[in-house]
């Protein structure tokens, strides 16, 4: 049978914060492929890429809350404008905890994730996420 690969992708201005994704998701799961993108408009390029390219959508989209220009709030809003995109399961990664924010979420179908600060607790978090959206790794 043929494998269907797991993609995710993260958009986060902070390269700190993009790094250290990556270092969890390469130890947790090592298979899952990972784009990284520095701002909202670059993680929309590489969606419309894959399309153009024929690849399949990411299993799952990260996104930071608070960044310049087009801010997580945006980017979901128009993630979700755009019908082929609209299946995508997305999580809101954030330092806040704001009740509005966790709303606003849950309006466009997102989690509404609070970025932990450190590494240990950032491995439980992804995983207790992955766990809880069923990534499709399967063979």
């Amino acid at each position: 049978m043929k494998r269907v690969q797991t993609t995710i992708l993260y958009i986060d201005d902070d390269q700190d914060d993009l790094l250290i994704f990556e270092e969890s998701v390469n130890t947790l799961f090592p298979d899952i492929t990972l784009f990284k993108a520095q701002s909202s408009e670059a993680g929309i390029d590489i969606l419309n890429q894959l399309e153009l390219d024929k690849k399949p959508y990411p299993s799952l989209i990260m996104i930071d809350m608070n960044m310049p220009k087009m801010d997580g709030r945006q980017t979901l809003q128009h993630i979700r404008s755009v019908e082929k995109w609209q299946e995508i399961p997305v999580a809101i990664f954030t330092t806040s905890a704001n009740r509005d924010d966790i709303e606003f979420c849950r309006h466009y179908g997102s989690a509404c994730i609070t970025k932990p600060m450190n590494f240990a607790d950032y491995s439980l978090t992804l995983q207790k996420l992955f766990n809880q959206i069923t990534l499709p790794i399967r063979y």
